[in-house]
């Protein structure tokens, strides 16, 4: 482009020094045509811009998504270090076995000197236990019943071993037992295990050659035999006295779609829908929860319907935006996020001071950092800067329920235990996907919560699902074998 503009340039000084009679109209035949191609060449600069736009927004939008990869904002230059902190819980070494614990001895003796056969003398013994899994061989059960006729009811009956799960035969009277499916379920649903790599672990550590769609069909089955148990975890989220609740994004098939989970210190709830609606959190928890709902400031936890429901909002994420913003201000706009951050963070260190302190005290403290808060966030106060404003306003629409953890000893000021709870899940949509249809996802939303719960629970999940699958999934024969014992402190009553 450059070279036709030079060659130009020379033509015209040419021209200037030996002039024609029109030169005056080929001068503006020329202007003309440099405009021509200056147009063309500034469309084709316009649609570069808006394409480069349009990839900065896309990956701006990528960097906020639920979806995107872990990545710090900053380096960290000292980060801490791995490990308790000193001072904190007790070290202690591995006990040794018990004498009933070990298997085998085995006794290596020293004659003399490996390297050149001298004589040794103050030989001393050294001991070294060893603990690893044996090689294990699968197991193969034969089960032998009898059908007949019965003359009274006009059927066909037939015997059950009461370690039986199918009354399959023929065809399909060969499967996988009922603790290979409950490891696989495990490996799925709550450690997020594809179903690629269980059939390979399986077929590794035990020999079970078993394809994948196999294991989800097993899951599915499964599934259906735990939705008494699903069931009745609903039934105990909806009376526990606080709930955390977050959700992350999900897909059902090529659909986008939403997992959601609630959960207390002692029971969680999974469930996958295709919104992220406040019909969810009602099919949930019901219309009339009875406890306190702990969440971040998402809007679908603002509808009107909970205008009645005891709420806290997560001060972890309100002080992760405020660092952003102190981060991205200077001057005078720093003052307002800085004082908001002391505030949240001396009504944070009041709850750890708490139950050192007496309750006058405590409640005068409390009263202090409310007062001081209502007057930064006050609708008077006129604040320059927009930023600061519209935080203010957030902070005005949640007011009542930003620190009602320092009054309830049971309440946590974060929703850190629905993170936690959601990074499995997390962790299984970055590894190997999500569901693939509707089925799927009920199965992985069922199962999961089942085996969290158990987990909470210390009850010793292979078990559970191996009496699960023996005793057919009703409602009285799982409380006779091993029920979920869930022992939920009832809702606090708190004036609103």
């Amino acid at each position: 482009m450059r070279g036709l503009e030079e060659c130009k340039m020379v033509v015209m000084r040419k021209r200037r020094k030996h002039p024609q009679p029109d030169s005056k109209d080929q001068r503006i035949a020329e202007l003309e045509e440099q405009l021509a191609q200056a147009l063309l060449v500034n469309q084709k600069q316009q649609k570069q811009i808006e394409r480069l736009r349009e990839r900065v927004e896309e990956l701006e939008r990528a960097g906020k998504r639920q979806a995107a990869p872990f990545a710090r904002r900053h380096w960290v230059e000292r980060p801490k270090p791995p490990g308790r902190k000193c001072g904190q819980g007790k070290f202690v070494h591995r006990e040794l076995p018990k004498v009933h614990q070990v298997h085998e001895t085995k006794v290596t003796k020293l004659q003399g000197c490996p390297k050149c056969g001298g004589k040794l003398k103050e030989i001393h013994t050294h001991e070294q236990y060893v603990t690893d899994i044996p090689v294990v061989e699968v197991q193969t059960t034969r089960f032998v019943t009898y059908s007949g006729y019965c003359c009274a009811c006009e059927k066909r009956v037939r015997s059950r071993h009461p370690e039986q799960t199918s009354d399959a035969t023929g065809a399909a009277g060969v499967m996988v037992g009922p603790r290979a499916k409950a490891l696989a379920a495990d490996l799925k649903h709550r450690l997020g295990v594809s179903y690629g790599k269980v059939s390979e672990v399986l077929n590794d550590t035990f020999g079970l050659q078993v394809s994948r769609s196999g294991w989800c069909q097993a899951d599915q089955k499964l599934a259906r035999t735990a939705q008494p148990v699903y069931a009745e975890l609903l039934k105990t989220i909806r009376q526990c006295s606080v709930v955390n609740a977050d959700e992350t994004g999900w897909r059902i098939g090529t659909l986008a779609a939403w997992l959601w989970v609630f959960t207390h210190s002692e029971v969680s709830v999974y469930a996958i829908r295709d919104n992220r609606s406040s019909d969810v959190v009602i099919d949930v928890l019901g219309e009339k929860f009875p406890g306190i709902l702990t969440t971040d400031c998402y809007l679908a936890y603002d509808d009107r319907k909970f205008k009645e429901w005891l709420k806290q909002k997560c001060v972890g994420h309100l002080l992760k935006d405020l660092k952003e913003m102190k981060e991205s201000k200077s001057g005078r706009a720093l003052h307002f996020a800085r004082q908001v951050t002391i505030i949240l963070q001396e009504a944070l260190a009041l709850k750890a001071e708490k139950a050192r302190l007496d309750p006058f005290t405590f409640y005068q403290r409390a009263q202090d950092l409310e007062s001081h808060l209502d007057l930064l966030i006050a609708p008077q106060r006129r604040l320059s800067d927009r930023d600061n404003a519209r935080f203010a306003k957030r902070l005005r629409k949640h007011r009542p329920h930003l620190l009602r953890f320092l009054y309830v000893d049971e309440l946590e000021a974060t929703n850190n235990l629905a993170e936690r709870m959601l990074r499995p899940a997390v962790i299984t949509r970055k590894t190997n996907g999500c569901n693939r249809n509707r089925s799927g996802a009920a199965t992985h939303a069922i199962l999961a919560s089942v085996l969290v719960t158990c987990r909470q629970h210390s009850i010793p999940i292979l078990d559970y699902l191996v009496q699960l699958q023996q005793y057919g999934g009703t409602p009285s024969a799982l409380v006779t074998a091993t029920p979920l014992q869930l022992d939920i402190p009832a809702s606090p009553i708190i004036e609103r």
